[in-house]
């Protein structure tokens, strides 16, 4: 099976894949070891805040860069890209004096918006941790482009061993749940250093070569990623971390708690495969471009077939083991976990085949495509929301009708991509991405 993944056109993505395995899955490796000595650690409300506050992050950092950093891989020559990665630099100094300045004169009521209170004493580490993480984004996404997976690989590896040796640390001396929190925001945004000094060479190049005219043009170029793209992402993120924010308003902190620590477990190995494919998969469609739509479909059906082939068998002895395999591992306190996670299975397998191929829009020049199908997966979560406040369903029933919605999705999702795959595959689509 190993062997065919490496033959044909999507070869070069695994091979990038492989290299991105190795730091990575050291990572996800320390990372899935040390969630037993977390659980034993942090109480389940502790995971409810960081999980609360993961969302959080997660939501304002498509804002920093207004999407401007996913074209980075895009333009034909290095100077252009550079001049886009200044613009975006420039944003996310920007965006963090303007979130700095809100939180600390409205931070109660933008955090009560959202049910996330009990983030307000951490208000400072929210700005911290959205301007890191908008940072390592916009610094792995021109390792991205210079196809330079060993120095991402190795950034993983170092988030990874530094954020679960501090959420280990501090809650050993009793900091909780801000233990966790210090933990993920150096899990998100260390690593920034390593981008910085291996790319010296290119920063030194091309600085000279900002000029205001040039990146007035990539912004008017690229105008697209602002209209349709930041749009799309918002409303993915929201989609994505619909069900910590349903819950904080719907349950308990507890269950808030037990529903991230299984979510948690489950994408600690997931994301392994998830975001090295999506990397690598993202790198090798945009180097092709327009050239070759034919073959970004080939190269998409495999990837997409692999990660299924990889994937079915662990999730499968997870969807019947889960419970047990939650109170074995984590304690008898985080049954409920193992039954979110048993209900969870299915919904990680299906959108780690489907995630990836996403990046595809951005060479298509689909990007209004990608923001309807986001609009409607958020309308759909919306009308859940609203079924679940009238009627007194329990959380586990909560978690299964999210499943069972984000798998009728993501089969909607893939089937809209490769239609626009095979579209653009036949010359229907003539038009690239602005």
């Amino acid at each position: 099976m190993f062997k065919r993944m490496f033959k044909g056109e999507a070869g070069n993505v695994f091979k990038g894949m492989l290299t991105l395995l190795v730091g990575a899955g050291l990572a996800r490796i320390i990372g899935l070891l040390s969630i037993p000595i977390l659980a034993r650690i942090y109480s389940p409300e502790d995971f409810g805040v960081l999980a609360l506050y993961t969302a959080f992050i997660a939501i304002l950092v498509p804002v920093m860069t207004l999407r401007y950093v996913q074209a980075i891989p895009l333009p034909k020559t290095d100077v252009m890209a550079f001049n886009l990665f200044s613009v975006c630099l420039k944003l996310i100094v920007l965006f963090s004096i303007v979130l700095t300045v809100v939180l600390v004169m409205w931070g109660e009521s933008v955090l009560g918006w959202f049910d996330m209170e009990a983030l307000l004493p951490w208000w400072w580490l929210i700005v911290l941790g959205v301007a890191g993480a908008a940072l390592y984004e916009l610094l792995s996404l021109w390792a991205t482009r210079k196809k330079d997976y060993k120095v991402i690989s190795k950034t993983q590896f170092t988030q990874s061993l530094i954020g679960t040796l501090v959420k280990i640390g501090l809650g050993i001396f009793a900091l909780k749940p801000g233990g966790l929190i210090i933990g993920q925001f150096l899990s998100q945004s260390a690593g920034v250093t390593s981008f910085i000094k291996n790319a010296r060479s290119d920063f030194r190049s091309y600085i000279p070569k900002i000029r205001y005219r040039k990146e007035k043009f990539v912004v008017q170029y690229y105008q697209v990623f602002v209209w349709y793209r930041l749009p799309s992402q918002v409303l993915m993120v929201l989609s994505v971390q619909a069900p910590v924010i349903m819950m904080a308003t719907l349950f308990s902190p507890v269950a808030v708690g037990q529903f991230s620590l299984a979510k948690m477990a489950l994408m600690v190995p997931a994301s392994l495969i998830g975001t090295a494919t999506s990397t690598a998969y993202y790198a090798e469609i945009a180097a092709i471009g327009k050239r070759d739509f034919n073959k970004i479909k080939r190269i998409s059906i495999n990837v997409a077939k692999n990660i299924l082939l990889i994937s079915f068998l662990p999730l499968l002895l997870l969807t019947i083991l889960a419970p047990w395999l939650f109170i074995t591992i984590f304690g008898e306190d985080w049954y409920a976990a193992g039954e979110y996670a048993q209900v969870l299975a299915p919904y990680i397998l299906v959108m780690l085949v489907s995630t990836p191929l996403v990046q595809v829009l951005n060479v298509v020049g689909a990007q209004f495509v990608f923001l309807v199908i986001n609009l409607i997966r958020f309308i759909g979560l919306f009308f859940v929301y609203l079924i679940f406040q009238s009627f007194s369903l329990t959380a586990y029933e909560f978690v299964v009708w999210f499943v069972v919605f984000s798998i009728m999705y993501a089969v909607f999702q893939m089937t809209m991509v490769f239609y626009y795959i095979v579209r653009a595959a036949s010359g229907e689509i003539n038009e690239g991405c602005k």
